[in-house]
């Protein structure tokens, strides 16, 4: 008896099942919370690679572009620069510097460090689409740098509210000081 063969079109339907389940997970994202979908695309990433690698290189930079233009369409100018007023010197002065002395000490590659603070201090994935083409950031330290800040912001979204109910925080403090 013939050991059973995969006929091609068999062979790319067993490559697209990952396709198949991301699509089902992405319309399934769309009826959960925010902080399931981020850790349920990190899983998903970690465990079963990326199924669109050609679509998504092309994709993620333009997709950035246009959600930092879309984050600013809905932002309050005269709200925004009274905000930033008072938070202009701590993220420049204490983030942004403390963040690249850091790196240095750490050994951290010079534009990876760059991106890292700003993505920490300013706005996260958007300071991070804003500051790399300015730098000269390759596709690696890109993506490194917002895979960082997206960790990172996960882990925070868990442990900051825990740890401001311990120091005794009030809702709008653990808010405001997360926001920092």
């Amino acid at each position: 008896m013939k050991p059973l063969q995969l006929t091609k079109s068999m062979q790319s339907a067993k490559l697209n099942w990952r396709q198949i389940l991301f699509a089902g997970l992405l319309t399934g994202s769309l009826f959960c919370s925010p902080v399931v979908t981020l850790f349920a695309g990190i899983l998903f990433a970690l465990t079963l690679g990326n199924p669109f690698p050609v679509w998504s290189k092309k994709a993620s930079k333009k997709l950035l572009q246009y959600c930092v233009v879309g984050l600013g369409f809905g932002m309050n100018f005269h709200e925004s620069l009274a905000a930033g007023r008072e938070g202009m010197t701590f993220t420049v002065g204490w983030v942004m510097i403390g963040g690249v002395v850091l790196g240095r000490l750490l050994r951290i590659d010079r534009k990876n460090s760059y991106l890292i603070s700003s993505g920490t201090a300013i706005c996260g994935g958007s300071a991070i689409a804003a500051v790399a083409p300015v730098i000269d950031a390759d596709e690696n330290q890109t993506s490194l740098s917002l895979a960082t800040i997206f960790i990172l912001n996960a882990v925070a979204l868990f442990v900051f509210p825990v740890i401001g109910h311990w120091l005794g925080m009030g809702q709008t403090q653990v808010g405001t000081w997360a926001a920092i």
